[in-house]
């Protein structure tokens, strides 16, 4: 039986997906569940929800061909997931969850996740991942480093999440007045000297961050007056990545780090929205896409490079029982002809559509992208 099964509350490292994908259970199954718990706008619709799901893939468990064994290790994963899934629904900050359970093993992760993620169940002798990867390449990795004379200060934040990587303090000498000018200027060097060691430090842990844990973005921190000393001993790669420079201090309480780094990520957010709209009307004829139903043919044919949506859009659709096409009204699919099912939410349908053809997809708010109905994509070819 695996212990208590616990939301990771830190952010999801490289180092963790590889942990994943290396664990095995020789002789069993594990299970890989990817749920979401915000399709309703209460939580007892949403609990209720989950368990509608949960009762489905406890059948399909039901119905393998398994031994005995295997399918009780299976139940009490199962149990596990449900009793967690049940406890987390109504938190804020978590829309979904990713769980990996091992019971015969004493293995398990459960990761929280701010977007919607369409329900999948596996049992499988591996953990299936690539629905997770697909998600966590839609977000990039941001490293933030404060840093003053003596203490410094690394994070990670990821998926809205910050985790403190390492903190530590250099013994610098202190400022002391001597009579003598000569020993003044020694003095006055070796301070200098010691505070420049520092900032060789700081550069070389932030350094192995990166080779440790990759990042794609870096935010520097400190005294205004120092951090063009302190850049001018980053490795190329680290300067390279810089997106922001803060005046704070280095001992600035964790969740306003957070804040400011996520108001970072929004204006680069914002950024890459702009240029993917700027794309699609310059190329509008060849790889352009608006509005839904061009947007949904683009995703049948498999051809959207990047999708741009506003955020919280709701609109009940349809999707082709047979070539799974998204259409906005009922009637005969378009493609095949043949019978259609109703979704409740299309658009989040065409989200989950794109991020599994690995896609870029862009949440953006802007009045030119409600004129084609919220929603529009720029084509491959």
């Amino acid at each position: 039986m695996s212990s208590k099964l616990k939301v990771h509350e830190a952010t999801i490292r490289p180092s963790l997906v590889a942990e994943l994908q290396a664990f095995q259970a020789p002789g069993q199954r594990v299970s890989s569940y990817y749920l979401d718990l915000s399709r309703e706008k209460n939580v007892e619709a949403a609990r209720a929800a989950v368990k509608k799901t949960l009762a489905f893939e406890r059948e399909r468990l039901e119905q393998l061909d398994l031994r005995p064994a295997l399918r009780q290790a299976l139940r009490q994963d199962w149990e596990e997931v449900q009793e967690l899934a049940l406890a987390t629904v109504g938190r804020r900050e978590v829309r979904s969850l990713a769980c990996f359970v091992a019971s015969s093993a004493g293995y398990g992760r459960v990761l929280p996740l701010p977007s919607t993620v369409r329900d999948r169940a596996f049992f499988e002798d591996r953990f299936i991942l690539w629905p997770l990867e697909q998600i966590l390449n839609q977000a990039d990795r941001f490293a933030v480093c404060l840093t003053d004379k003596d203490d410094a200060r690394l994070f990670l934040v990821h998926l809205q999440r910050i985790e403190e990587f390492t903190s530590f303090r250099d013994e610098i000498p202190g400022r002391v007045r001597f009579p003598d000018p000569v020993k003044q200027w020694h003095y006055a060097n070796k301070h200098i000297e010691y505070f420049h060691r520092h900032f060789e430090h700081v550069a070389e842990e932030t350094l192995r961050l990166l080779q440790r844990e990759p990042f794609e973005h870096l935010i520097i921190g400190g005294l205004w007056e120092h951090l063009p000393e302190f850049e001018g001993h980053l490795h190329r790669y680290l300067r390279d990545r810089i997106v922001a420079r803060w005046d704070i201090d280095v001992h600035t309480p964790v969740p306003e780090i957070l804040q400011r780094a996520l108001q970072e990520e929004q204006k680069l957010l914002e950024h890459q929205a702009q240029s993917i709209w700027k794309n699609i009307q310059e190329h509008r004829t060849t790889r352009g896409a608006l509005g839904p139903e061009e947007t949904f043919a683009a995703l049948w044919q498999r051809r959207v490079q990047a999708l741009l949506i506003e955020p919280h859009v709701s609109c009940q659709g349809f999707r082709c029982r047979s070539c799974g096409r998204l259409h906005l009204s009922s009637g005969p699919c378009i493609e095949c002809g043949e019978k259609m099912m109703e979704v409740s939410n299309v658009y989040d349908e065409a989200v989950h559509d794109a991020i599994e053809q690995s896609a870029l997809v862009r949440q953006w708010n802007a009045g030119t992208l409600n004129e084609v109905d919220s929603i529009a994509a720029l084509k491959r070819f």
